[in-house]
């Protein structure tokens, strides 16, 4: 019975799933998805249609258009300079 435990321990040990790298999520291979507010990638299910209602879009062109504001009407006062 000892003998039989020293051997299963031993396979164990040698056992080619017991590497130190646990095993990998599977992940999205598609085209690119569009870009959203906190970065987050699609899941490895996800079939690539956007079901939205456009809000993201919305909000990152919001988010742009302000930037674009604000360096516009810096240019503009420090044209004279």
């Amino acid at each position: 019975w000892k003998k039989q435990q020293e051997e299963l321990a031993k396979q164990q040990q040698t056992s080619p799933h017991s590497s130190a790298q646990p095993p990998r999520k599977p992940t999205y291979k598609g085209p690119p998805p569009k870009p959203n507010r906190y970065g987050i990638r699609p899941g490895y299910r996800w079939d690539g249609i956007d079901r939205g209602n456009g809000f993201e879009d919305k909000v990152l062109e919001m988010l742009h258009s302000r930037g674009r504001k604000k360096e516009e009407a810096y240019k503009w006062s420090s044209a004279d300079m």
